[in-house]
């Protein structure tokens, strides 16, 4: 069963991705139907002008016979009017046998007729092995009706046979009304029909096959130079920017491997230009945030020693010292995450990792924010059905894609209960943060990583704000070989779920749903 399923997944695919395939397939069913409908209608024409052909010989041959037949019983009446009936019989039989000279004739009869007194009686006779079974009372009832006309009728003969069964009638003196019934084997024409037919099958299936061949190699050739333009866009895709197509001919293949080498060498200009402006880019941030670290250094000594005097300074400007201390970490943070995000694009970032339980991490994380979320009037509640074995991963990171969960969460959370949920299976280990605020539209789910975005900049925040730290998160995560999914429905809430692979696994599934129940046993 398994091997039937295999298959018909293969055909499906194979239907989907071969557009050679389809066009054969296609151009063999409907060359089959064309081929089916005029066969069909050759073998009808040809067996009713071979049965048509065969009948009137036959009819015209019974017509004749009978008028010998009836000379004889006619001649056999001498000049005082008497017949010997047996006599007559007799040379009526052998005019029969004389006249006939059609091919599969089987053999004949003359039977009397019902219901008839007569002055004398004429026995029906018939030849050796007449197959008197297959003369119908309908046969004889139309003889009767119609003396003057032969009359046929289409049998199947004991051997299975077709025939046709010719009938009139004769009048013998003093004996009365009978009926000469000729019956014909018709297996010659029934074999010239097959031979026609067989002719006919084979003639179409070599057709459809040819058919299905031309059209094979035809789109064969016409696909090939979109084949080789398919390929080639991805190696090109894959980052081999030197792909180009070979150009033959002038036709309108010719004029696409044209248009595409054009296309490619404009592409790989470009791409290269943004590559190195990527590459500027990423460096001009490295270098700046480095450089800002000493002057950032010396400013955050100042301004501790002035924030640490404020109580002697004026009112004003202790004001100002508080702010100034205020904006000096918030720089000193940003700054933090530029250099990290500076690791990350030039891959130098690197796991720290050790043996840690998920759901004591994840506990720590809360109680940093607690004061934070009880500010804001909102209760964080934590359900750890798992995660309580330890894991090989970087606390660090983990702790810091948290810490953005929680504060994202406080922020948007409209004071309203926030749910964080630790479970892990064989495979994997999950981390979830549900709030129950704002929530996202579609929009701003699908922008939500990106780098300096903020789902509304004009809101309150309490915890950062410089919208690299989803960004971050997400590295940190890849950097585990792990995922971070996104629900969210606007005025409902929005729930961000961290996924890590245990030892190495690949391709794993969440043992949290997104978003989680609310059922859950609590810590």
């Amino acid at each position: 069963m398994n091997l039937v399923r295999r298959l018909v997944r293969l055909a499906q695919r194979s239907w989907r991705t071969s557009l050679r395939l389809r066009m054969m397939l296609v151009s063999i069913l409907l060359s089959a139907i064309a081929v089916g409908l005029i066969g069909g209608v050759l073998s009808y024409t040809i067996q009713r002008n071979l049965f048509e052909s065969r009948r009137t010989e036959i009819v015209a041959e019974a017509a004749a016979v009978t008028g010998n037949v009836q000379s004889v019983f006619d001649g056999a009446v001498d000049i005082d009017g008497n017949i010997d009936v047996e006599r007559a019989n007799s040379a009526a039989q052998t005019t029969v046998r004389s006249t006939t000279n059609s091919p599969g004739l089987v053999g004949f009869a003359i039977l009397r007729e019902y219901n008839q007194t007569t002055e004398s009686v004429l026995a029906s006779t018939s030849s050796i092995g007449f197959p008197i079974e297959v003369v119908t009372p309908e046969l004889r009832s139309a003889v009767n009706a119609d003396r003057s006309s032969v009359h046929y009728q289409s049998i199947a003969l004991p051997s299975g046979e077709p025939g046709i069964a010719a009938s009139a009638n004769v009048d013998v003196p003093t004996a009365g009304r009978y009926d000469l019934v000729l019956v014909y084997d018709l297996s010659d024409v029934q074999g010239n029909l097959r031979f026609v037919q067989s002719a006919l099958v084979l003639g179409g299936v070599f057709f459809v096959i040819v058919t299905g061949w031309i059209v094979w190699t035809v789109t064969t050739r016409a696909i090939r130079p979109i084949v080789t333009t398919a390929q080639t866009a991805e190696r090109f895709a894959a980052g081999n920017l030197g792909e180009r197509i070979t150009v033959e001919g002038e036709d309108i293949t010719a004029t696409l491997a044209t248009s595409f080498n054009r296309m490619a060498e404009a592409s790989e200009g470009q791409i290269t230009r943004l590559a190195t402006l990527s590459k500027l880019q990423q460096q001009f941030v490295s270098d700046v945030s480095h450089e800002l670290r000493t002057p950032l250094t010396s400013i955050k000594l100042a301004g501790n020693m002035i924030f640490d005097r404020r109580d002697k300074l004026e009112k004003d400007t202790a004001r100002a010292a508080e702010i100034l201390h205020q904006q000096i970490e918030k720089f000193e943070a940003t700054l933090a995450e530029l250099l990290e995000l500076s690791r990350f694009d030039a891959g130098a970032a690197e796991l720290e990792t050790e043996p840690t339980a998920p759901s004591t991490l994840v506990a720590s994380s809360i109680d940093a924010v607690s004061a934070l979320a009880k500010d804001r009037g909102s209760e964080i509640r934590l359900h750890a059905p798992g995660g309580h074995s330890e894991v090989e991963l970087d606390p660090r990171r983990v702790r810091r894609i948290m810490q953005n969960f929680l504060s994202n969460a406080i922020d948007h959370g409209e004071g309203k209960p926030i749910d964080v949920w630790v479970d892990s299976s064989s495979t994997a280990v999950g981390i979830a943060v549900r709030d129950h605020g704002v929530g996202m539209s579609p929009e701003q789910v699908e922008r939500v990583f990106d780098r300096f975005w903020r789902a509304d900049p004009a809101r309150e925040r309490r915890t950062g704000g410089t919208g690299l730290g989803l960004a971050i998160a997400l590295e940190d995560a890849h950097l585990h070989g792990g995922t971070i999914d996104v629900w969210a429905e606007p005025g409902i809430g929005a729930c961000f779920r961290l996924t890590i692979p245990r030892d190495g696994a690949r391709n794993v599934l969440s043992p949290l749903d997104l978003p989680p129940t609310e059922e859950g046993d609590d810590a």
